[in-house]
């Protein structure tokens, strides 16, 4: 028996351009790597205290340098040349019935923003190497007049209904109090304004800092004169995918209020020069990497759509596959209002690591690519759906059937079929 590996990517998310961007390109759709307890830039080497999802770079590890980051073999960013990491928290639902946990299907819109204040300063590519947070799981009160607090917001979408002028529907700092029928998007605001100096620091933060005029654009202060690309996160949470219950989202720290939102970001553009020359000349990209000449040259999206993880992750469940969790990973119970964060009675053991390529079951051996026809599909017998799906779980739901031929295809989708027809020709000189 055979596996066939298909390639292909989803475009399919929404793409909301913010407000008054005259240049810009968005990494849309982009699925997780890996979803796992890690967090490289937090807690270096070890076990993180919560799951994170993580889209990027292939060789996402606990122990992190930028010179390994780089050799990663993939990215599910659509431009090759960019293997920086993404992360967030990811967002559970707790079934308060059984007391259980499901994490929420996520993807990531990733947005570059070019956005000079009014001094129109020079917007740079990232130093090499930096790393930074913004938010923090620790936040419990909302200060709106804080930077750093604007920077974290939601969205609830609804495409069939107007809800202008409805406060209850307005942009908010935190979870909303009913449905959104068409999902849920946490954004998050990185600071643009960079020391000059400091790749990284104690807090994570203190190295950049948000613009003079606003938290999403301005003159950088003099204390952070260099004024780097901006970046914005766009989380697609489908919690319409659950029964809306009060409390029922909760992300993977115990947060079911949504203050503590926060974001990671590792660079890892292996050409600098690629990412200058597109935020020097793009200016009518208007969100679409294939109108930036420079980045669409770098794309790839058949290997963006195949990439997993390629190094050890957490080896214990995060809930991706059924069963339900009985309770978040690590020491996570509810934390609600603004007391200090219960702990655990006992303590969960610390897991340990677990290589995250598992092998094929015995018998199947990796094929290759198959393209796809203009009339069908090429393995159309049987398939599956998971948000985990790996080419080892995709053959064993294929053989479980009968059927020797699998493939996985858009990261989360696996095909079977009992026989594969080709015909392959040659022409010879």
């Amino acid at each position: 028996m055979v596996f066939s590996k298909l390639f292909a990517f989803v475009t399919a998310s929404l793409l909301v351009a913010p407000p008054s961007v005259s240049a810009y390109w968005i990494f849309g759709g982009t699925r997780p790597v890996v979803t796992t307890r890690l967090d490289p830039i937090v807690d270096p080497g070890e076990v993180s205290s919560h799951v994170h999802s993580v889209v990027g770079g292939s060789r996402f590890s606990p122990n992190y340098d930028y010179d390994d980051l780089i050799t990663s073999q993939c990215s599910t960013i659509t431009v090759q040349a960019d293997k920086s990491n993404y992360w967030a928290p990811q967002l559970y639902y707790w079934n308060q019935t059984d007391d259980t946990y499901t994490p929420i299907p996520t993807s990531f819109n990733i947005y570059y923003l070019p956005r000079p204040g009014p001094k129109n300063e020079t917007i740079q590519a990232f130093p090499t190497g930096l790393r930074m947070v913004a938010g923090s799981p620790l936040r419990r009160t909302n200060n709106d007049s804080n930077f750093a607090d604007q920077a974290i917001s939601y969205q609830c979408l609804d495409y069939n209904t107007d809800h202008t002028g409805d406060p209850d529907w307005e942009q908010r700092a935190d979870f909303f109090d009913h449905q959104c029928p068409d999902a849920m998007r946490a954004q998050i605001t990185f600071p643009p304004c960079w020391d000059g100096v400091n790749l990284d620091s104690a807090d994570h933060s203190s190295h950049m800092a948000y613009p003079i005029q606003a938290y999403n654009t301005g003159d950088c202060p003099d204390s952070h004169p260099v004024h780097l690309v901006s970046i914005f996160y766009e989380m697609f949470v489908s919690v319409d995918q659950f029964p809306y219950v009060p409390g029922s989202w909760i992300y993977s720290f115990g947060d079911n209020i949504g203050l503590g939102l926060h974001g990671d970001f590792q660079d890892g553009w292996t050409n600098k020069t690629l990412l200058q020359d597109a935020l020097d000349n793009c200016p009518d990209a208007n969100g679409s990497v294939q109108a930036c000449p420079p980045l669409n040259a770098a794309v790839n999206d058949d290997i963006a759509s195949a990439c997993h993880a390629e190094l050890d992750i957490v080896d214990e469940s995060v809930g991706l596959s059924s069963p339900p969790l009985a309770a978040l990973p690590g020491c996570n119970p509810l934390w609600v209002g603004n007391g200090t964060k219960p702990t655990c009675d006992p303590t969960p053991p610390t897991p340990g690591m677990i290589n995250s390529t598992l092998p094929l079951p015995s018998g199947w051996t990796a094929m290759g690519c198959v393209a796809e026809g203009t009339t069908g599909r090429a393995l159309a017998s049987a398939s599956t759906t998971n948000p985990a799906m790996t080419p080892p779980l995709c053959a064993n739901f294929c053989d479980n059937l009968g059927y020797p031929y699998s493939g996985v295809e858009y990261g989360d989708e696996c095909y079977c079929v009992s026989t594969i027809m080709c015909s392959l020709f040659e022409h010879s000189n």
